[in-house]
């Protein structure tokens, strides 16, 4: 590989994704008004290349093609050049995706390259191209060479009519509206079809290869506790303890891999996402507070403490995603030879680990070991008569000697931008471990991320995307503002603080302003950028749950705080819109199908704490309203005459303290019950619920 001295335009930007390209022979342009206007002065077709910088193929990509001093000047000569990270465009991202899947056979992933005319109307696109033609492949010299062709010769009028009739068809399917809710009887289709599809032996879905799908376990547990459905919660506690015994956990640093290759949760894809992870810590806090097991508080609490450790800015946001590969090799930094654990661990201490975590001479990944464990561990103690707690102990301090081996290694890249929409999901899971488990370090770093995002992302009252190095950029879709909004509101539920609900109230009427259709959805942007030929609706989950079905449960857990009828009417539009998808195949749309269940259980508690002086076992009340699964409850904490909470729920004025003592008010269907006020009857009256 050459050595290149000079640099293209991507050198100025921040996303590290583009700098990975700013040393590229090809001339790059960012997303934006420079590279349009060249487009359309020169008269070229454009090439526009999306990805993220954990994306193994992505860089394979480079490596061949855009590294290539004749392949780049090829495409210098015919392209106006445009490199997209779509982790900060991800409306760009999603609607030349839902463009490429139409127009090529096979699914789409990234990298995502295709060639738009000037004024961004789509004709080719492709995923992974090799440097040339092989294989059945089209190559990147082959390609830049047809279009040229194309573009000069008489195909060209043929070309732009084609690319306009696309964007005309799915201009005309943007869905927005629909006339009936859906019927509660979904909820049950629904939960069927994943008993149906799901793998009993592994959990999750059969096949691979396999994700980890953490807001899935949110709507199956809701359904078990609420239908008393044992399948629901079989399903959910396989998926999550095959995940956790599998290669896909980091058994050393903790937190997640992307997904597997296998069926087995063994190998995995070695990148780290905070989504995943902020999705899945939940999902575990959501499983220990159904079955009480300490082991899977365990694999929450080694999730969020992986993100606190490695994956947080000084001033408390968090960053993005950890590369797969290191040293230029995928997995290196995570797998390990049985010699390597042998010296560090000593030959007859490491013998019963290397036995527990299938550490062997041959490996089970291109001849190293993805630590994973075939058995439980009160399974293999017992085959082996000894004690499973002080096993556990043991384990536990030999995987924290080779975590602090591992930790001198070459680490992999670290996206360290920092995006509002992911750090809502984590705000979320971090405060839910926080109450559940009384850590008042989770929930201070869940405030503190909130107070980054308030500081540095809210400008001028509107939201913006991400921040790095100083520098925040691009204004914020229904997808930040609706990720954020459910964080805030579970941060003024463990009462960090009226401020968050404040917050959240307002963005919520931004959004109900600048996104939503007239009686309907809401649109991933705002309408005001020329330059995104369409406006999208997106109902569909993917690797978060969708940004409609989030902002329904935000809206519905307002109505539940609030009782202002507008918001339940939003939330049911939405509904209303989405009905024709759950008609058809909901198992895709499973969050909406979650706030469905919502909708329809009219018995949701919500617990008003007045506090007394001192504020009286503040701290106890949280974990007991927290600690047990209780679907759909909401939380309210009132400090005195709270002038601030009472503006916003007014209909709170009567719940108040007792001659400074702290109540308890256990309110449904709009009525609050009789005030408790001792800590016993407390404890009681929640256990009845």
């Amino acid at each position: 590989m050459t050595e290149h001295h000079h640099t293209n335009r991507l050198a100025k930007e921040k996303s590290p994704y583009l700098l990975q390209h700013a040393h590229n022979p090809v001339d790059w342009y960012p997303w934006g008004e420079e590279a349009f206007a060249a487009a359309r002065r020169q008269d070229k077709p454009i090439f526009l290349s999306v990805g993220y910088a954990t994306c193994h193929w992505c860089h394979v990509m480079e490596r061949e093609s855009f590294e290539s001093e004749e392949i780049a000047q090829q495409m210098n000569e015919v392209f106006i050049n445009i490199k997209v990270d779509r982790e900060e465009l991800p409306e760009v991202d999603a609607l030349y995706m839902e463009f490429a899947q139409s127009m090529m056979s096979g699914a789409a992933g990234w990298p995502l390259n295709l060639v738009l005319t000037p004024d961004l109307k789509p004709f080719f696109a492709a995923t992974y191209l090799p440097p040339e033609s092989g294989h059945g492949m089209m190559g990147m010299t082959n390609l830049v060479k047809r279009i040229k062709d194309v573009w000069q010769g008489d195909e060209r009028e043929r070309v732009l009519e084609q690319a306009s009739k696309i964007v005309e068809v799915f201009a005309e399917s943007v869905h927005t509206v629909g006339d009936q809710l859906p019927e509660k009887h979904q909820v049950n289709i629904t939960a069927e079809m994943f008993f149906k599809m799901a793998d009993p032996v592994y959990g999750g879905m059969k096949g691979a290869p396999k994700f980890p799908i953490g807001y899935q376990a949110n709507f199956l547990l809701a359904y078990a506790v609420k239908s008393r459905e044992s399948r629901a919660l079989f399903l959910t506690e396989r998926t999550l303890e095959m995940m956790h015994r599998g290669g896909i956990c980091d058994h050393l640093g903790g937190g997640f891999a992307r997904y597997s290759v296998d069926e087995k949760w063994l190998v995995p894809h070695f990148e780290k996402m905070l989504y995943d992870n902020a999705l899945l810590a939940d999902a575990y806090v959501q499983l220990t507070a159904v079955t009480h097991q300490p082991r899977y508080q365990q694999v929450a609490q080694d999730i969020l403490d992986y993100v606190l450790r490695d994956m947080t800015d000084p001033d408390g946001g968090f960053y993005s995603a950890e590369d797969a590969d290191s040293e230029g090799q995928e997995g290196l930094f995570y797998t390990w030879n049985l010699d390597e654990v042998e010296n560090i661990l000593g030959p007859s201490d490491s013998q019963v680990f290397c036995q527990y975590y299938d550490i062997t001479q041959a490996g089970n990944f291109e001849g190293r070991n993805v630590l994973h464990t075939r058995h439980t561990l009160e399974d293999f103690a017992a085959a082996r008569g000894v004690d499973s707690n002080l096993l556990a102990q043991k384990f536990s301090e030999q995987r924290k000697f080779l975590w602090q081996q591992r930790d001198r290694r070459v680490h992999p890249l670290k996206d360290d931008k920092v995006l509002s929409s992911w750090n809502g999901l984590m705000i979320h899971s971090l405060v839910n471990a926080g109450a559940a488990f009384a850590n008042e370090t989770y929930l201070q770093a869940a405030e503190r991320a909130a107070r980054f995002i308030k500081t540095k992302l809210w400008q001028e009252g509107r939201l913006l995307r991400r921040w790095r190095d100083g520098q925040a950029l691009y204004e914020a879709g229904l997808d930040e503002y609706a990720f954020l909004i459910r964080g805030l509101l579970s941060l003024f539920e463990a009462d960090r603080g009226v401020e968050w609900l404040e917050w959240a109230i307002e963005m919520t009427s931004l959004l109900q302003q600048m996104f939503k259709a007239p009686d309907g959805a809401f649109y991933q942007t705002d309408g005001r950028d020329d330059n995104l030929i369409l406006r999208k609706v997106q109902y569909s989950d993917g690797a978060e749950p969708s940004g409609n079905a989030l902002h329904c449960e935000n809206l519905l857990r307002l109505y539940q705080l609030t009782h202002d009828a507008a918001y339940l009417e939003q939330a049911e539009d939405i509904l209303r819109a989405v009905r024709r998808y759950l008609d058809s195949y909901s198992p895709g749309y499973v969050y909406h199908v979650l706030n469905l269940l919502r909708y329809y259980d009219k018995d949701a508690p919500l617990f008003v704490v007045a506090l007394g002086k001192d504020d009286k076992w503040k701290g106890e009340i949280l974990q007991l309203l927290t600690h047990r699964y209780l679907p759909f409850r909401s939380i309210v904490f009132r400090h005195g005459q709270d002038d601030a909470l009472i503006k916003r729920l007014p209909l709170l004025e009567s719940q108040v303290a007792i001659e400074g003592k702290t109540i308890l008010y256990i309110c449904q269907r709009g009525v609050c019950k009789e005030p408790i006020t001792d800590l016993a009857g407390m404890v009681q009256a929640v256990n009845a619920l």
